[in-house]
């Protein structure tokens, strides 16, 4: 259970980012002289000389004439104090990600998502998330994707991956959204295309999609909409262990799903 004194200490080391980058500097280096230590940083002089006392205060560091080195104190605050500040960053990235993805499915630990591209809708870029799942379509030879929703442009892309460049895809739609791709006149032409092509295979789930999940050479792709079926956000990642989870669960639709008939 967290102390007052515990808190106290979280608060004092994330009131400035310059305390974090200090101790981690002196923890690399062991000691340095000041002026050294200045020149280190993107910040004034008052500033790095205010957050070390800060730190020699607290028994982090010592300042001997000129020189200023970590403590046995600071050094146990790097090791084991500021990952766990690390992951509360990876929680906060996350955080589009995860408030709409299903429980249900998520069967790996996050975790193994610490390293990942978090790409979130915002106001001024409200498709960033699609966008970012187009220009993996753009760079991949192959992808295979299970998806939620439709959208021209995407399709549009995939079409010309398959048809003019030759790229080799699988889609999986989920039942909803294959209704749309049939009966819309703007579709139907670009299934048409991608089929006669015999590069690509389309598929129907035997259920609705609730997520994004896009196969490609270098990584994997995850992404969640709002209940208005708005995208929210995309993890991009190269982690084994998604990796691993995203082939299994992939591999499960598919071996449900039907051939989607134009």
């Amino acid at each position: 259970m967290s102390t007052t004194a515990g808190v106290d200490g979280m608060c004092f080391l994330t009131q400035s980012s310059v305390r974090i980058q200090l101790l981690e500097t002196l923890y690399d280096e062991r000691r340095l002289r000041k002026r050294e230590l200045r020149e280190r940083f993107d910040a004034s002089r008052v500033t790095v000389r205010r957050n070390v006392a800060a730190l020699e205060e607290r028994d982090l560091v010592a300042v001997a004439g000129r020189t200023c080195e970590i403590t046995p104190l600071g050094e146990l605050v790097v090791e084991d104090v500021l990952p766990a500040l690390s992951l509360v960053d990876v929680v906060e990235r996350l955080r589009p990600f995860v408030r709409w993805f299903p429980d249900d499915e998520l069967e790996f630990d996050l975790r193994a998502l610490e390293d990942a591209t978090v790409v979130a809708a915002n106001s001024s870029d409200p498709y960033a998330p699609v966008n970012r799942h187009i220009e993996a379509m753009e760079r991949a030879d192959r992808f295979r994707c299970l998806l939620p929703a439709v959208g021209l442009p995407a399709m549009t892309v995939a079409r010309d991956r398959v048809v003019d460049d030759g790229s080799s895809h699988e889609l999986i739609y989920g039942r909803e959204i294959a209704a749309t791709v049939r009966s819309q006149p703007e579709y139907e032409r670009l299934i048409d295309e991608m089929l006669e092509s015999r590069n690509c295979e389309l598929y129907v789930a035997d259920r609705g999609v609730e997520f994004y999940l896009g196969l490609f050479e270098d990584g994997v792709q995850l992404g969640v909409e709002n209940d208005d079926g708005v995208p929210r956000a995309l993890v991009e990642t190269d982690a084994e262990a998604v990796r691993e989870w995203a082939e299994r669960t992939y591999d499960r639709y598919r071996t449900r799903a039907d051939p989607l008939i134009p």
